[in-house]
């Protein structure tokens, strides 16, 4: 239950306590007659006029339901189980959270899930803001949410988890300004492999590329620089070779 329904519930509770309880009569004298001064009394219920008495019935029971009502908010909401505490979510969301950016097939094979039931479970994360999918590429990605990730590094991540691009990132990191056909001899892919791998980097922003003559030679964006040393140093199931 949120702040405002709280608040809401209390206030209705104070109104209906002050309806209910004692009643005391004043004097309604605008000028009170002089000599001993009058004390209010209380008047007991029996005594009360016929409606008063009506009206304080009629809000019994809207009491007992705004208390019933409050008790049974405040009790579901302590015993509704966390969404991560079912055993198969759970599993795919710490999964997602050790591997950011793997594409839907990968997680249904790393998990063990069947494509729909993973897909149910998929839903409900990302309807509760636990993960966030980045689809390009006709692929689906997921990583975790909460701000874990900018869009620039959820592509970085999507790139980093190709082997050969990731062993790309890695050569030109540690020799800024390498040719076309330096890259190609040292990660092992032809030439035109190597332009098909740059351009689709290049479009991201991670690597620009300079023309000296008649070679192309190529360097790390500066503002990716640090997540790549970062990521490609400790990084886990993206580790395919660090690039320290």
């Amino acid at each position: 239950m949120d702040r405002h329904a709280v608040l809401f519930l209390f206030g209705l509770i104070v109104l209906v306590q002050s309806a209910a309880g004692a009643y005391t009569v004043t004097p309604g004298y605008d000028h009170p007659p002089t000599g001993e001064p009058l004390t209010p009394a209380e008047v007991p219920p029996w005594e009360l006029p016929l409606y008063v008495l009506v009206y304080s019935l009629c809000l019994a029971p809207l009491e007992i339901l705004t208390w019933s009502g409050a008790w049974f908010l405040l009790r579901s909401r302590q015993s509704r189980p966390s969404l991560l505490d079912h055993p198969l979510r759970g599993a795919i969301y710490q999964c997602i959270r050790a591997r950011p950016g793997i594409h839907l097939r990968a997680l249904s094979a790393t998990t063990g899930t069947p494509m729909g039931t993973l897909r149910y479970h998929l839903g409900l994360l990302h309807q509760n803001h636990k993960v966030t999918v980045l689809q390009e590429d006709g692929r689906l990605m997921y990583y975790e949410n909460s701000g874990t990730y900018t869009l620039t590094q959820q592509r970085l991540l999507k790139h980093l988890r190709n082997p050969t691009t990731r062993h790309i990132l890695c050569e030109v990191l540690r020799h800024p300004g390498m040719s076309r056909k330096e890259v190609a001899e040292i990660v092992g892919i032809t030439g035109p492999a190597v332009h098909w791998h740059m351009k689709k980097l290049e479009e991201d922003g991670f690597v620009r590329q300079e023309r000296s003559g008649r070679t192309t030679r190529y360097a790390i964006d500066e503002g990716v620089a640090g997540d790549l040393t970062a990521w490609t140093a400790d990084s886990g199931d993206l580790s395919r070779g660090s690039c320290s």
